[in-house]
């Protein structure tokens, strides 16, 4: 009796940490999905920031020009 007992004590821990290492798979795949996601908008933004760096350097560079 004491061994079917033991038996499905060991079972239903299996079955949580089957539910709980599921669980850490998602939040994974998740935070995979996220890190990509945030790595294009960092790109977009970084293209962006260099593209006004250089608008405004020429701007400067043509009001340079018209001071002297």
């Amino acid at each position: 009796m004491k061994g079917d007992e033991f038996k499905i004590i060991l079972e239903d821990i299996n079955e949580k940490f089957d539910t709980l290492i599921e669980g850490q798979n998602l939040l994974n795949e998740k935070l995979d999905r996220h890190i990509e996601e945030n790595r294009e908008e960092f790109k977009e933004v970084r293209n962006e920031f260099l593209l006004v760096r250089k608008e405004l350097y020429e701007h400067r560079e043509n009001t340079e020009l018209h001071v002297t």
